[in-house]
C-alpha cells in the first residue's frame, strides 16, 4: 500500500504532533543511534525494542503513532523519511540500527538488511546463537534497506543495519501487546532478543 504522505512536511501539515504522533529522542556520547521511525502504533513493538537496546549506552530516536486506530497513515517509507531531528542524529552517528515490522502472523522471523555488511553478519550470528529465526536479505529484496536514500544508511560511514521483524515475532515479546501494556509485559524472549543486539552494538562504540 502506498504511503499517504510522501515526506514529513506533508504529514506534519495534516496531522497534529502530540495528538496523532510524537517524536521522542535522546542523544548520548555514542557512535551509534538506535531508531524506530514507525514506532508506537505504526509497527507495534519497535519503540520498546529501540528503548531497551539503546539503554544508557546509545542515542535513540522514535517517531510514534498515537492514534487509537489507523496509525498506518503515519507510515513514511524509509527512503523518504526526512524528519529533521532523525536526519541530524543519523548524520552524527557512525552506526545506525533501524527497527521495523512486517506483516507475518505465521512465523517468528527477522529479515536483516541495510548497507553495513559486516555488522549485518554480526547481528545475524548473534540472533541465530540466541535461538531466533533470521536471514540476511539479498540487496534485490524490496525490504533489503540497501538504498543509499534509506535513512539507516545516512550515517557518517554511509551504511547501517535495518531489521524487519514479523508480526508473530513482535507479538511474542509481550504478554499483552497493547500500547498501555507493552512496557509492563515484556517477556524473556524480548530481553533475549535485545541482549543479542546489545552484544553487537556494545562492541562498536
Amino acid at each position: 500500500m502506498a504511503d499517504t504522505y510522501k515526506n514529513y512536511a506533508e504529514l506534519s501539515a495534516s496531522e497534529t504532533q502530540g495528538v496523532d504522533y510524537v517524536m521522542n529522542y535522546f542523544s548520548k556520547q555514542s557512535s551509534a543511534v538506535i531508531m524506530a521511525i514507525h514506532g508506537g502504533g505504526i509497527e507495534t513493538g519497535t519503540s520498546e525494542l529501540t528503548r531497551d537496546i539503546a539503554g544508557l549506552s546509545h542515542s535513540y530516536y522514535l517517531f510514534e503513532g498515537l492514534k487509537s486506530s489507523g496509525n498506518g497513515i503515519l507510515h513514511i517509507t524509509s527512503t523518504n523519511f526526512d524528519e529533521p531531528n532523525a536526519l541530524r542524529m543519523v548524520a552524527e552517528a557512525d552506526y545506525c540500527l533501524s527497527l521495523h515490522g512486517y506483516a507475518d502472523s505465521l512465523k517468528k522471523h527477522t529479515l536483516i538488511g541495510g548497507a553495513d555488511h559486516n555488522v549485518k553478519l554480526q547481528v545475524y550470528n548473534k540472533l541465530i546463537a540466541a535461538g531466533f529465526s533470521a536471514e540476511l536479505l539479498d540487496e534485490t529484496d524490496r525490504l533489503s534497506g540497501s538504498d543509499p536514500a534509506n535513512i539507516v544508511n545516512k550515517t557518517k560511514r554511509g551504511m547501517g543495519v535495518q531489521l524487519e521483524l514479523s508480526t508473530l515475532q513482535r507479538n511474542a515479546f509481550f504478554g499483552i501487546n497493547t500500547r498501555a501494556d507493552r512496557k509492563n509485559t515484556q517477556t524473556e524472549e524480548f530481553y533475549r532478543y535485545t541482549q543479542a543486539l546489545k552484544d553487537v552494538f556494545g562492541t562498536l562504540v
